[in-house]
């Protein structure tokens, strides 16, 4: 697990040297998330926290095309039964791309898809998909701020799935 941390923060790290310069077409944004497990991953797991970069481009006025990655982290619920035991906890590094469009100026909705590579409790690749919904907005100081509610769903056999909030600053 710690060389599967290790790898995502080498990758974001050249990510964000790689594609951080000011171009008129690519943004770079970087967010900490905050994820509710469902469906039956709520019954091994509760909550979740990670962080993502996300690479967006853009291919119309109101459409960018993105590319995501990150990790997610799910600590396991105490096993039934009255002994101190807990489930394995779950790690999900997800690989997507997709799409974002602009309703509004300011409200988006957005729809990725790629695989999600899972370790401890559940592990292996598994396909993944988020919808998403969100709002960018500048701050005072001129600094734009993303704000997305989603659903990550990763399916191998069964869906490990969450709803989750992204809270990113735009570079």
């Amino acid at each position: 697990m710690k060389k599967i941390i290790l790898f995502a923060v080498i990758v974001l790290t050249i990510s964000i040297s790689g594609f951080g310069q000011d171009g008129s077409n690519l943004r770079f944004s970087v967010g900490a998330e905050l994820g509710i497990a469902t469906g039956g991953f709520s019954e091994t797991h509760s909550l979740g926290i990670g962080g993502t970069a996300q690479l967006e481009i853009t291919l119309q006025e109101k459409l960018k095309g993105t590319a995501t990655s990150g990790i997610h982290v799910f600590n396991g619920k105490s096993i039934p039964g009255g002994n101190s035991a807990k489930y394995t906890g779950q790690v999900i590094i997800p690989l997507r791309i997709g799409v974002k469009y602009f309703l509004t100026p300011g409200i988006y909705g957005a729809l990725q898809t790629g695989v999600g590579f899972l370790s401890n409790y559940a592990k292996g690749t598994a396909f993944a998909f988020s919808p998403q919904v969100g709002y960018e907005f500048i701050t005072n100081s001129g600094k734009p701020i993303d704000i997305c509610v989603k659903y990550d769903g990763y399916a191998k056999s069964g869906t490990i799935g969450f709803f989750g909030i992204r809270v990113a600053k735009v570079l």
